[in-house]
């Protein structure tokens, strides 16, 4: 059985899951990581609008030139929740079961002052990213870049920087992710981070259409927005139990259709 691992606070790499994969060392898992597209190691195209399909398209590529035998278990976080979520959607016959940690999700707000001035800020915030233009001169680097990197965690240079802005535009902005979750079948995991800051937590249960089903599981741990120590003992526990629970019958008789390749750089 497979854990698979899709990370972008947008900016960061495949190298975040190190503590979650620690946390599986001693358990019958395959855990793989990668970069989603634009990120990292993998590809950057200056051509693609580095939305939800896209990403989604680099993740099933991936997952298709795996040596698959069952459907993986796919474990997101942050901004990957979003494409993980896409993926699911798209190729339900390659996902059992969803582990989504700090999922943001920005649309179908409760109508409250706490949650609309806290939107308006990251809205706000994002904006300025999204307007801003950044010099690309380390030696040089006014405030506005100094502030930029502190936002992003990226280091910020021409090729980095079109990734980053268009999936901050088309993919967190422009989500598919509240349409998307109604339609999926398979159980997930939704996890929150007590301390974050850039994450509204609640909002996923707008998102189902219902307070919580029996395939959803919600669960809160006290950490931030990064895969800490403590979210990463969480995580490997629901991926553990993940494991043994049964394949639906759509899942038993679908076999992953695994002829195509491609797709981002994979970490094994």
């Amino acid at each position: 059985m497979i854990a698979f691992g899709t990370r972008s606070c947008i900016g960061r790499t495949s190298l975040g899951w190190k503590y979650l994969v620690g946390a599986l060392n001693n358990d019958p898992v395959r855990v793989v990581a990668f970069d989603l597209l634009g990120f990292g190691d993998s590809p950057k195209p200056g051509w693609l609008n580095y939305d939800a399909d896209d990403h989604a398209a680099a993740v099933i590529a991936s997952i298709e030139r795996l040596p698959l035998k069952a459907p993986v278990i796919l474990v997101g976080h942050s901004m990957g929740c979003l494409v993980a979520v896409r993926v699911a959607k798209l190729r339900p016959d390659l996902v059992r079961h969803l582990v989504l940690y700090e999922m943001p999700l920005y649309k179908g707000l409760p109508n409250k002052r706490y949650y609309r001035l806290r939107l308006n800020f990251y809205t706000k915030i994002y904006r300025w990213l999204l307007k801003y233009e950044p010099k690309f001169d380390s030696k040089d680097a006014d405030f506005s870049d100094r502030l930029a990197q502190k936002f992003t965690d990226l280091k910020v240079d021409p090729v980095s920087w079109l990734p980053y802005a268009r999936s901050l535009r088309n993919t967190i902005f422009e989500q598919t992710t509240p349409d998307d979750i109604p339609e999926l079948a398979m159980p997930m995991d939704v996890i929150y981070g007590s301390f974050d800051m850039l994450v509204i937590r609640g909002t996923v249960q707008y998102a189902y259409g219902k307070e919580q089903d029996e395939r959803t599981q919600i669960h809160t741990v006290r950490s931030g927005h990064s895969i800490s120590k403590k979210a990463s003992k969480l995580l490997a526990e629901r991926i553990i139990a993940a494991l043994q629970l049964p394949l639906t019958s759509q899942q038993d008789t679908n076999a992953p259709n695994l002829e195509t390749g491609g797709g981002g750089s994979i970490k094994m």
